[in-house]
């Protein structure tokens, strides 16, 4: 077997901790455990087995060091069985050396048998308490860090569901890193990138044809984070120097933008679909422009949900500001964090401190269109179901309803025809279930007047509809809730407030509009006919009107309240003057043309 002790190669002096005092350069592991006496080796066989010989000891050919000897024998005879994987640093950085270890059987490279630690307190099995076989491949490794302390790492042996494994020490303590079993092949880049590789079943829309994606890490103050993103809109995109040829021949082959982000280390990710293919291209700032570093099949995206950072690290200029803008705005906007079907994410929805890992799969209709329902899983355990049917899909996103209470909140999205939607619930972790907070779609709104069946895109980059701003409020712009012809199709923005009696949305004397929602300059209507308008709302039906907009002048909406099933009171504002004034429209026609848009 192949040992392959990983290593930053520009920090390695101070990153990477000495194994077993052996050079820590790739190098091949003899097979055999053997105890040497003055160069006169005793009666060993592949395997393990050995005789107590007076010397000293080596673990497949290489001498151990008092210190380790005394963990390694350690081990052997608590696990009662040969040692596969033998593994020895200081982990801790506290001037001790600690050891990780495999025991059991070999079987044509595959290893079965239990994780094992040796420290001051002596050998202990790891994890399942060696009431359990596990699995691994026949590789392990130890790796630095730039802050004097190391991991062990091995590969767990499960086809498509391998895993890398990754412990460390705290306190004389072994624990499991938070990076432990959330990818595969994990590897050290010379420029000290930790890379853990996401696998999913995303190279088709349908969930199917498995892929492997990058997802790029780095140590800082005793824990690994996870280089964030920032959604960016495909203009922001191609405005940065380099884009448009990197996304040119996608383009020309028939792909088009699903999403695009910057990621913390200065790289560029673009999720492009075709048909139904999806793949996704790295881009990289070389030389003042960005140029294409690789394409993978699937979907790329975040991994760890928690330890996400919101921290730039890549070069300065550009992408930086464009990093820097979008995530001001993001911030503003609060978490709200759309998951991948069959993909996992780790958010701690219980406040305890442990991020749970939440995954969704989506039940596929039988004529491949829409979804026949949809299930939510936290920790493996379906907590969540519903057989509902949709006729585009389901969503399920990651929000933070209150910034102070250190938990994140999930809301499952049900998508129809032309943009509307048929569910929008929200849910809180609670005794290792799902408990229900409200669904937005079933609220009363505007005095029980109002439709909420749309709602609009309040920013392009991300596509996001929902701002959260920490503090149990959630604000929406809901499309056209009241309709009049007279006005024809709009956007009004709506408070809602989470309570121990459900959502409500917050009342208000009159209510902020945009025609259109975002792009573009406001709408103009042009008056057909004198319009009356008036100081206030009250005076509309009965009050003199403040002025009158004569025919050919024309105005923009500023604000809104329903008067009655059909009718609104309209705050519109004169082009020409700056103006404002209150008038009622119902289904009658008074401006030459009104927005609409399906």
């Amino acid at each position: 077997m192949k040992r392959n002790t990983l290593f930053v190669l520009c920090l390695l002096a101070a990153l990477v901790m000495a194994g077993c005092s052996r050079k820590n350069t790739e190098s091949a592991v003899p097979d055999s455990v053997t105890e040497e006496n003055g160069g006169e080796t005793g009666n060993v066989s592949k395997g393990g087995e050995t005789e107590e010989v007076s010397g000293e000891l080596t673990f497949r050919g290489e001498k151990l060091s008092g210190e380790d000897a005394v963990l390694f024998s350690e081990i052997k005879e608590a696990a009662g069985a040969e040692v596969l994987l033998f593994d020895c640093a200081d982990y801790d950085g506290d001037g001790n050396r600690e050891a990780f270890a495999f025991a059991g059987v070999n079987n044509d490279g595959i290893l079965e048998g239990q994780r094992w630690f040796a420290g001051a307190e002596g050998a202990v099995p790891l994890k399942n308490g060696g009431e359990a076989a596990e699995y691994l491949q026949d590789k392990s490794a130890v790796v630095g860090t730039p802050e004097n302390t190391a991991f062990w790492y091995t590969e767990s042996d499960g086809g498509s569901a391998t895993s890398s494994l990754l412990w460390g020490v705290s306190d004389k303590v072994p624990y499991e890193s938070v990076l432990s079993g959330k990818g595969e092949a994990f590897t050290v880049m010379e420029d000290g990138t930790y890379i853990l590789y996401q696998s999913s079943t995303d190279a088709r829309e349908d969930g199917t044809g498995r892929t492997v994606k990058p997802c790029y890490f780095y140590y800082e103050n005793g824990s690994f984070h996870e280089y964030g993103a920032m959604a960016v809109g495909q203009d922001s995109f191609l405005g940065l120097p380099g884009a448009a040829e990197c996304f040119a021949p996608y383009e020309a082959d028939g792909y088009w933008v699903r999403d695009i982000h910057i990621r913390g280390n200065g790289l560029v990710q673009l999720n492009l679909r075709k048909e139904d293919r999806n793949v996704n291209v790295t881009c990289a700032w070389k030389d003042g422009k960005l140029s294409k570093e690789e394409e993978n099949d699937g979907i790329a995206g975040l991994l760890v949900g928690e330890l996400v950072s919101a921290e730039w690290h890549g070069p300065e200029g550009a992408l930086q500001q464009l990093w820097e803008k979008r995530r001001a705005e993001e911030e503003a906007d609060g978490i709200a964090v759309e998951m991948e079907p069959a993909q996992a994410a780790w958010y701690d929805l219980d406040g305890d401190g442990v991020p749970e890992e939440i995954r969704y799969t989506v039940r596929t209709g039988e004529d491949m269109y829409g979804a026949d329902g949809m299930e939510v899983s936290i920790n493996g355990k379906t907590v969540w179901e519903t057989d509902q049917t949709v006729s585009i899909g389901y969503q399920l996103l990651v929000v933070d309803l209150d910034r102070n209470d250190g938990k994140k909140e999930l809301a499952v999205y049900g998508l129809e025809d032309s943009g509307s939607f048929s569910m929008l619930k929200f849910f809180a972790a609670e005794g290792g279930k799902l408990k229900e907070l409200g669904d937005l779609r079933e609220v009363p709104i505007l005095g029980g007047l109002g439709n909420l069946y749309r709602i609009g895109v309040i920013d392009f980059d991300s596509g996001r509809m929902m701002r959260l701003p920490g503090d149990g409020s959630v604000e929406i712009w809901a499309d056209t809730p009241v309709f009049a012809e007279g006005l024809g199709s709009y956007y009004v923005k709506l408070d809602f407030v989470f309570g121990s009696s459900g959502i409500a949305q917050t009342e208000r004397q009159e209510y902020d509009m945009k025609v259109p929602l975002a792009g573009g300059e406001p709408y103009l209507y042009t008056a057909q006919q004198p319009i009356p308008f008036y100081s206030t709302r009250e005076e509309c039906l009965s009050g003199e009107p403040s002025f009158f907009a004569a025919p050919g002048e024309q105005l923009n909406c500023a604000a809104l309240t329903p008067a009655a099933e059909n009718q609104i009171y309209v705050k519109m504002r004169r082009t020409g003057t700056g103006e404002e004034g209150w008038t009622v429209l119902s289904d009658t026609q008074v401006f030459a043309e009104t927005p609409g848009w399906g």
